[in-house]
């Protein structure tokens, strides 16, 4: 350790003198289920890689705080690397208002898909109803408005669908009653027959998801994939895919689309830094890249523990 901020003693509420004498106390203070991710983040540094990682560490009186580090090489003139410079800073407060945004957005939704069920889909329903009455009068006098009225019924039925494909993707009560993969297969199936492209589900085995909370950010994560995917990628198929090892959980959504220019601009689209913030509140780590051969790869991988 050449330099030490000050502000590491008011951060990790350890002494800078501690750390001079032992480099790595501060790795040491990094949380259990963090701990083995940041050292490997540690050896890419070795191959004189920038850095940018999240997590947390555990203050000696037990609190814990969440930190964002950046890091990058030092050279000298030949271009070996003499120096590694870290920033840390404190994004606790941040965090906490991320989750609370996205849970505000996620009651919203959910509110909008309700209304939607239950409101402007009843009142089509009835005016679907009454259209209905009113083609069969009009086929007793056999007069011409009764095509204008078949028309009518024809869009009514349309907007139905559209209304109740809207409110399941606002409110997936699958997810909250059938589990995380089967709100998944919905999403493949509505996508599906919305966009008119092959969209299904791989899961080969159940992956149960205990915690609701992890389970609506990752479906809405897979949604917002999908939806780039259909909107901008111009995808012919996507593959959702779930998967479960031990204690890890991935989440896929691979398209065969036009893909996205690499590297990502850190300007990107307010989608990208949704699906960030959902995948760092649930602890898990959202990468985007390219696929085999073309199109795009949207992973979340998270351990079960951090749930």
């Amino acid at each position: 350790m050449v330099y030490v901020s000050p502000a590491y003693e008011k951060i990790w509420g350890r002494s800078c003198r501690d750390l001079y004498q032992a480099p790595d106390e501060w790795l040491a203070a990094v949380h259990p289920e963090d701990r083995e991710r940041v050292a490997q983040a540690i050896n890419g540094r070795q191959a004189a890689t920038a850095c940018s990682q999240d997590y947390r560490i555990v203050r000696p009186d037990a609190t814990q705080r969440w930190i964002r580090e950046r890091s990058f090489p030092i050279r000298d003139g030949a271009g070996k690397v003499v120096r590694i410079v870290g920033i840390s800073e404190d994004i606790t407060d941040r965090r906490r208002l991320e989750r609370e945004i996205l849970e505000i957005s996620d009651r919203e939704q959910a509110r909008i898909g309700q209304d939607l069920h239950d409101s402007l889909c009843q009142k089509l329903v009835s005016l679907a109803f009454d259209n209905d009455s009113l083609e069969q009068k009009l086929a007793a006098r056999a007069v011409p408005e009764l095509n204008i009225a078949r028309q009518m019924g024809s869009l009514l039925d349309d907007a139905i669908t559209e209304a109740r494909t809207l409110s399941r993707g606002l409110f997936p009560v699958k997810l909250e009653t059938d589990g995380l993969e089967v709100a998944l297969q919905e999403l493949a199936s509505n996508t599906t027959s919305r966009s008119r492209l092959e969209c299904r589900l791989e899961c080969p085995h159940p992956v149960a998801v205990r915690d609701n909370a992890v389970a609506t950010h990752l479906y809405r994560i897979a949604q917002e994939a999908v939806n780039n995917a259909v909107k901008h990628g111009r995808a012919g198929s996507i593959v959702i895919q779930l998967h479960a090892a031990g204690e890890r959980v991935e989440l896929k959504v691979i398209d065969d689309g036009v893909g996205i220019d690499f590297p990502l601009k850190s300007s990107g689209g307010i989608g990208l830094h949704t699906m960030e913030y959902r995948a760092r509140t649930i602890g898990g780590v959202l990468s985007i890249g390219k696929g085999p051969e073309k199109g795009t790869v949207v992973s979340c991988l998270l351990l079960q523990d951090a749930q």
